[in-house]
This record gives structure tokens, sequence and C-alpha cells, in this order.
């Protein structure tokens, strides 16, 4: 007796131990206990059980043989007892009433005794035991199935309804204790995570060569100067196994690891939300914002991680990203680093919105001019070695290559960048000195589109809001003693509907910056694009 304690002690600690998130086929916590009301509630009757049993047919067909063993063994059992009392003794004769319950007990233990892993004939009374069923039940199961004369249908109906009560205490009571509803969403399952984890891995590693890179090193003897601790002892070993010579050789090895990644986990969904996790974890990636200012050159920095723009763009992860970015710019949570460092990456990832978009219009307008032009793989512009025909456009578009990460849409997500007026319109309503960039680079983006005019006096009235010198002064028709500078966003939204000129104010523009249209529409906006031009 004590050593049966021992070992169900011991078996109870290593459930414990194995204890994970497993998904049934219920639909949710509420359905399943619906069925255990109907098959043990103290109302109960035989129609509310056959209810309950339809209910567990669904779930097998849902599940196959991935149905609990629990829940098949309970099907098991009351199917039999249900059948018995509806029918009678009168419709089936005894002989075969014998024969169903044996096959119930049968099917019932092996049910269970699977979840034991147990598979030798010496070990069923271990497995009883194990499972806190008598060892009666074990003696009643050998001369179902191997006896040549069946127990009495007496004894075998009280068998199966301990059976019942035990798989109620055994099984149903203590899932309806630890079950808890999830969203699908959230049950990771062990690829995942594991890609997860290799993802995380490589961008850390990625993060630690791109800052030595970037700081002038060309190998991990400089490289080790700039970077200390676990992100360079990480970085030394991958640098050390993979046998690699040079940091940009280490960056270029880490993206094509990250390729293979991709390509061999393709069944896992939103894998762009684990790309965003993971580049959220990058520490030198978000204090560039800081770093590269306005008057330091962006040239190694853009061309050290072209590839990998390019690399998010050819799989469909470079929009989520972008977005990802805008929202942690917005997230007033954040310290400021990160923000902007999200404010620094959103702006040059919108640039590289507008050179692909620049592209295909120069391409448009040579195709109007020639219809036999050549037909474009705007996806080729995701390779690294662009071709002088595609360069020629983007030079010709005005976008500067160097600065701008250079990408095109992707065979997996083709798409035309774009975004929505009202996308732009809530971002002006809560503008701040983090996402005013990102919202000046997204303008040529509208749709549908902006006039140069406007997107001009827009990004004007944006940098006047942020507190930069722009050339935009408000000129009023009398002395007035209110302060005239724009301090919040709806200041900034009142302002843009002045600039079709109504009552005694008016938006002038420097001779340098003003540019003579007509009168348009934009949104909430009506923008005057034929202006007044004060010298100033």
């Amino acid at each position: 007796m004590d050593s049966n304690v021992k070992l169900s002690g011991e078996m109870e600690q290593q459930n414990l131990r194995k204890r994970r998130t497993v998904v049934g086929p219920w639909k949710d916590v509420k359905e399943f206990r619906s069925v255990y009301e109907h098959l043990y509630g103290e109302d109960t009757d035989a129609e509310q059980q056959m209810q309950a049993l339809s209910q567990i047919n669904i779930w097998s067909l849902r599940r196959s043989t991935q149905c609990p063993a629990g829940v098949l063994a309970t099907k098991t059992i009351f199917e039999v007892q249900c059948l018995d009392k509806s029918k009678g003794q009168e419709a089936i004769t005894e002989n075969v009433l014998q024969t169903l319950y044996a096959s119930a007990i049968i099917r019932f233990f092996n049910f269970m005794s699977s979840t034991m892993q147990t598979h030798n004939m010496r070990s069923m009374y271990d497995t009883a035991s194990m499972l806190g069923l008598p060892s009666f039940v074990v003696d009643l199961r050998h001369l179902c199935a191997h006896g040549q004369v069946l127990p009495p249908l007496d004894l075998l109906r009280s068998t199966v309804s301990n059976c019942i009560v035990w798989l109620r205490d055994y099984y149903w009571v203590p899932q309806l204790e630890s079950m808890c509803d999830v969203e699908a969403s959230k049950i990771r399952r062990k690829d995942k995570t594991l890609f997860e984890e290799n993802v995380t891995k490589l961008l850390v590693i990625y993060d630690a060569a791109l800052e030595c890179y970037c700081k002038g090193a060309h190998n991990m003897k400089t490289g080790k100067r700039h970077i200390s601790g676990k992100r360079l002892a990480e970085l030394r070993t991958f640098y050390a196994e993979k046998k690699l010579t040079s940091l940009k050789d280490t960056l270029e090895f880490v993206l094509k690891e990250l390729i293979i990644l991709v390509k061999r986990e393709t069944g896992i969904k939103d894998m762009s939300e684990i790309f965003i996790e993971a580049l959220q974890k990058m520490k030198f990636f978000f204090t560039v914002g800081d770093t590269y200012n306005a008057d330091e050159p962006l040239e190694i920095l853009i061309g050290a991680t072209h590839s990998f723009f390019r690399m998010l763009a050819v799989y469909g992860f470079i929009e989520d990203v972008f977005y990802s970015f805008i929202g942690l710019a917005e997230n007033t949570y954040l310290d400021e680093i990160r923000r902007t460092g999200a404010s620094f990456w959103a702006t040059r990832i919108a640039a590289g919105f507008v050179a692909f978009r620049k592209c295909k219009q120069m391409y448009k307008a040579e195709l109007e001019e020639n219809p036999h032009t050549k037909d474009f793989d705007f996806t080729s512009l995701n390779l690294e070695n662009i071709s002088k025909k595609m360069r020629r456009h983007l030079i010709y578009a005005g976008v500067d290559i160097k600065c701008t990460p250079i990408f095109g849409d992707s065979m997996r997500r083709p798409w035309v960048w774009i975004v929505e007026k009202s996308y732009v319109e809530e971002k002006l309503s809560s503008i701040n000195k983090y996402n005013g960039p990102i919202i000046k680079g997204i303008l040529p983006l509208v749709d549908p589109p902006l006039t140069t005019s406007e997107i001009r006096g827009i990004s004007l009235l944006i940098d006047a809001y942020l507190g930069k010198r722009t050339g935009v002064k408000k000129v009023v028709a009398e002395p007035v003693s209110k302060d005239d500078t724009i301090h919040t966003a709806s200041e900034l939204l009142q302002a843009l509907k002045k600039q079709s000129g109504s009552g005694d104010e008016k938006m002038h523009i420097d001779e340098n910056e003003a540019e003579s249209e007509n009168k348009g529409q934009f949104g909430i906006w009506t923008l005057e694009k034929s202006r007044t031009v004060t010298k100033l």
C-alpha cells in the first residue's frame, strides 16, 4: 500500500512537471462544462446524456485520434450504459449486452492506459495503480479479453458505473479546474518558438556587427573595441564558428541565415510579428537616431543595412515593420532614444517607399512616350546590384541612392505602397517631434496624390509646428496682441485650413518656396495653391 502511494505521488509530481498548454477539440470552457453537466449533473437524464455524447462525437471528428483519451473513454462507457437503459433487456439479449459491456471495459482501460505510456502486460496492475483504478478492473479486463466465459452482466454494469465515477473524479473535474480559454493567436507552437529564438539570436549578432562596422571596424580584432559583455561574446563566437574574415561578411552571412530560416519554416504564420519583436531587442539599431544627425553622413549606415531592408521587402515584412516603427515613435511610455531611433528608421523606410514609387512613375512616363519600352521587373530593386537602367530612373527621379534604402515589391506580396488620406489626417491630429518627420516622409505616398505645392505647404507647416525655421509667416491685417506661433496640433490643422486665405489672416511663403498652381482639396483642408508671394 505504501509503495502504491509513493508511486502515485511520483506520478503526480511528474505530471505537474510535464504540464503544458494543450489544445482541445471543444470551442471553449463553456462548451466543455455543458457536456460535463449533461453527463454528471444532478438533474441529468438519458436524453441529456445522449446530447452530450453527440457533442463528443463532434469533438472526435474534429481531432480524430488526437481527441483526449479521457473523452474517448467517457464516450465508450456512456454509450453502452445509455443503450442498456434505453433499450432494456427486452430489446437486446443478455448475451449481446454482455458483449457490449465487455468491449466497452476493454476499450476504456486501453484508452486510459495509453496516457501512462506503459505497453507490456505485466505493467497493467502498475498502470491501474498509477491511474487510481482498483486492481479488479484489470482482472475484469483480462476476463473480457481472454476468458472463455464473459463475467455476469450485473458485475459488468456495476464496473461500468464505477468507471463513470472514476472518469468524473480523474478526468472531468481536474480538467474543469485547470482549463481556461485562450486566443488561438497566443498559442505558440514548438517550431514557432524555436524560429523566434533563432531569429532573435541572429538579429542580436547582426546588431553587434553593425555597430562595430559603422564605428569604423573591419574585423573582430578592431571591432572588439566598440562593444563588450554578452554582445561581444556572442559576436565573437559566431564570427569564429562561421570562419568569417570581416564584419561586412558577418552582416551578409547573418542575412543568409535568416533567409534560410524563413524558407525552411514557411508554415509559420505571422513571421513579420516575430521579426518585429526581435528587431525591438536590437540595441545599436535604435540608438542611431541620436548618433546620425543632420550633419553626419548616412552612406555607411544605409550601405550596411541595404541588404537587410531588401530581405524584409522580399519576404513581405517591410510594411509591417514600418508601421510598427511608427507605433514605437508614438509610444509615450518608451524612452526618448528608442522613440528617436524608431522615427529615424521609419523616415528612412518611407524614403525607400517614395523612391520605389518615383521609379515606377518614371517608367510609366517612359512607357507613355514609347509604348515599345521593355517591361521592368521591379523586384530587381531587391538585388544587390541593380541594373543601369533602374539606377538611371532613380537618379532622374531625384533619389539619393547612397542615403536611401532601395528596395522593390515582392513576388509574395506585390503592391504599390500608398497611404490613405484619413491616415495622414489622424497622424496630424496627434503630431509630435517623433512622428512629424515620418508624416512629411509619407506625404508623396498619399492616394489620391497630393500636388507638389500641397506637399510643400503641409511640410512647411509641420516644420513650423516643430519649431524649425521654414520661411512661413503669418501676416495680419491689423496688429494683434496674441501669439501667432503654432503651439498645438489643433492650431496646425487650423493653419492648414487657413492656407486658402479666409478671414483676415493669410499664409505667405518665401519666393523660393512658392509654386503657382490652382486651388485644390485635401481631405478636411482646402489648400490655396496660387498664393500671394511676399518678399521677406
